[in-house]
């Protein structure tokens, strides 16, 4: 089963699905708490097709937005998560395809993901889907990590920020996305409205609070590769989130998998990758690893 499959989509479930995860190095289940399709965000390499009636569009700065889930879901997210965590901790799962053709070493659970086809950290009721994924990983996997995977739009959101207390109590973590050092790049990569500041001041806040991880998506855009001063500016900006206090436990520097939003948008070589990669450790002093 190669890494490029991850359907948002298993059995009858509306927002569980398991996944082989190249970033997990195993069997990663996720929560999807954005099944219609709506984000702030529009990144250029998102292999996600956008509700066109319900797009960013919609979103006010301050996100003030009804998305699913409702609180009413709560109880299918945990009956679902059950289900699913209960087919990978009893093996059933590697007798379904596609994941009866994952390699042996690569089967076992590596953690519980908050991430889909949207921004988690935007839904009304996301503290007490962490509280629920809590009880429910409690009772099925003990300390399994649970990850948060966010864009940091919401990071600044008083209940957000209880939540990540909660989870940071209890092997959590969170992995923000950072795909740019400046704002013409955030701009043309992200393609949202919410200001690049934004996002770096609740980077730095969070990374304050508790240790976090950066994930980084380069790609061509135009057959172009990122170029060595818009590298150079995000590795200042890495350093200086460091600089202010903020503690990152590593820089993940990843590229394109599955086919993105846009035909001019194409993966980049792993020597590529490694050269950002190390360009994070000379300049940050920044442990990073790169997934081609």
């Amino acid at each position: 089963m190669p890494y490029t499959q991850h359907s948002r989509s298993f059995q009858e479930n509306r927002y569980v699905y398991p996944v082989l995860s190249r970033r997990s190095k195993g069997i990663s289940v996720g929560i999807n708490l954005n099944p219609d399709k709506v984000c702030n965000f529009n990144c250029i390499y998102c292999q996600v097709e956008r509700n066109q009636e319900k797009g960013t569009d919609l979103f006010s700065l301050d996100g003030k937005i009804n998305l699913s889930p409702f609180p009413g879901d709560i109880p299918r997210i945990s009956r679902e998560l059950k289900e699913t965590l209960d087919l990978v901790k009893t093996g059933r799962i590697f007798s379904l395809p596609p994941f009866d053709k994952i390699p042996a070493k690569l089967r076992h659970l590596s953690d519980i993901a908050i991430s889909g086809d949207g921004e988690p950290t935007m839904v009304p009721c996301f503290y007490k889907v962490i509280e629920e994924i809590l009880k429910v990983r409690e009772g099925c996997y003990g300390d399994i990590k649970v990850v948060l995977i966010t864009n940091a739009s919401g990071l600044n959101r008083p209940k957000v920020q209880d939540a990540l207390d909660i989870l940071y109590q209890n092997n959590g973590e969170v992995w923000a996305k950072l795909d740019a050092g400046s704002d013409a790049c955030y701009r043309r990569t992200s393609r949202t409205r919410i200001p690049f500041g934004d996002i770096v001041r609740n980077l730095i806040a969070t990374a304050q609070r508790h240790p976090i991880v950066i994930q980084s998506c380069f790609n061509r855009i135009n057959n172009q590769p990122p170029q060595g001063e818009e590298i150079e500016h995000y590795c200042q900006l890495l350093k200086r989130l460091t600089v202010r206090g903020g503690r990152v436990r590593l820089v993940q520097i990843y590229t394109a998998a599955r086919p993105p939003a846009e035909d001019d948008v194409t993966p980049l070589s792993e020597d590529e990758l490694n050269f950002i990669a190390g360009k994070v450790q000379e300049i940050a002093s920044l442990p990073s690893e790169t997934y081609p």
